[in-house]
């Protein structure tokens, strides 16, 4: 795991998603600074980030466009999108170079819309969001990265960021199952294991039936010290349907589910993103929609979920922060957590922003700091986004220990509407 690229752990039992940590009081801190670190013209450079960011250990910035790329062999002159890289200047106060590692063409899987993956050689993993959607890889054997297809999903819908064990098996779910069994269109877990010839051989670890256990897995699995994986599903559930957080362990060598908590809606509704885990057990997440509050469909929650004090016993759900569209709205994306237990995330409306339509907001950036005291309130300080500075920031941060940092990106807004990368400093 000594790649040049691989800064974070990619194995099966570290937490994925707090990908770096930062030290106590930093990054969105009373004053933050935010500088934007490049503005997307929505051509060769692409544009329109969905996702959020990963960090090499340079400290250099790796991410997909939706849009832009090659005009000329995409589409019939459309463009598929781009995988780029962001290179901090060798002097502090210097301008941040994009390059593009990558432009998808007609013929490739496109538009790119997860997060990326580095695994311990270098390589970098994705998704994208087209007709028969599929996890790809990008290798660099000879100085040009060339898309390799790892798995292709055969019908419409989201494969998650995947990630990787010590021998290079991904892990990773699907929001529909594939057409080749219909019966199951609940979504499942998903286990790649690559082979000598560089094909994957695909093992269904869990489909979800749609029922009390679950539909539409969106945001991925993480993993725990023994193996356990955990994740969320953006529907089913008992009562309003309003998705569920669930935990898969293998027995015996064969997989089971256990649903750790169903959304009744009051508690959240509609976890799109995936979850966290801290070195206590603890998960957290966000819900899109979902709280008590003022929003007309409620602006969604963030969450904790904390494991029983005696094994087989029930896990305790606490929201954590409710949004009320004044400080945020409809969280899409998972959250990270510094080495103060503080936590760091988006909403791509809400705020004070003056985007359309009225009263929507351009999104925020928002920290969750814990109380000092058990049984505390958890207090929420953001950043509100205006637009020419980005709006819409979908994706999840990515948090710099070295240089007490948060990085992101938005949807749209910057100097040409086809969004940023931004930063935020202590």
């Amino acid at each position: 795991m000594k790649s040049r690229r691989s800064f974070f752990a990619v194995s099966l039992p570290c937490v994925i998603g707090i990908v770096a940590l930062l030290s106590a009081g930093t990054a969105i801190a009373a004053g933050p600074q935010h500088a934007i670190l490049y503005s997307f013209t929505g051509l060769s450079d692409g544009g329109s980030p969905m996702a959020g960011l990963i960090l090499d250990s340079t400290g250099a910035l790796y991410g997909t466009g939706e849009s832009g790329g090659n005009y000329d062999s995409c589409n019939e002159g459309g463009a598929c999108g781009v995988v780029f890289k962001l290179t901090p200047p060798s002097q502090g106060r210097g301008v941040w170079s994009e390059s593009v590692l990558y432009e998808f063409q007609y013929q490739d899987p496109y538009p790119p819309n997860s997060n990326l993956v580095f695994d311990p050689a270098g390589n970098i993993y994705g998704a994208t969001a087209g007709g028969g959607t599929f996890l790809y890889q990008l290798s660099e054997p000879s100085g040009t990265w060339t898309l390799n297809s790892v798995y292709g999903s055969g019908t419409y819908g989201t494969v998650a960021s995947p990630i990787l064990d010590k021998q290079g098996n991904l892990y990773t779910t699907v929001e529909f199952t594939p057409q080749s069994r219909p019966t199951f269109n609940n979504g499942m877990v998903l286990e790649l294991t690559p082979q000598s010839n560089g094909s994957c051989t695909q093992t269904t670890l869990y489909a979800f039936a749609g029922g009390n256990d679950g539909s539409g897995p969106t945001g991925g699995v993480i993993a725990d010290p023994a193996g356990n994986l955990y994740g969320t599903t953006v529907g089913g559930g008992s009562g309003s349907q309003c998705g569920t957080v669930f935990q898969l362990s293998r027995v015996n060598g064969v997989w089971t589910e256990t649903v750790l908590h169903v959304f009744t809606g009051s508690d959240g509704c509609f976890p799109y993103a995936g979850v966290i885990r801290d070195s206590k057990g603890n998960l957290y997440g966000t819900t899109y929609n979902g709280g008590v509050g003022v929003c007309s469909n409620q602006c969604g929650v963030v969450f904790e979920l904390s494991p029983p004090a005696v094994k087989g016993g029930e896990w305790t759900e606490s929201t954590l922060h409710t949004f009320t569209n004044n400080d945020g709205a409809n969280p899409f994306a998972g959250l990270a957590m510094d080495s103060a237990g503080s936590l760091y995330g988006t909403t791509p409306r809400g705020g004070n922003g003056p985007c359309e339509p009225k009263g929507i907001g351009c999104g925020t950036v928002f920290r969750l700091t814990p109380p000092s005291k058990t049984g505390g309130v958890w207090s929420h300080i953001f950043y509100s986004f205006q637009g020419p500075e980005g709006s819409g920031p979908y994706g999840n941060l990515v948090l710099d220990q070295s240089k007490g940092a948060a990085y992101g990106t938005t949807l749209g807004g910057g100097a040409k509407g086809f969004g940023t990368v931004f930063q935020f400093t202590r």
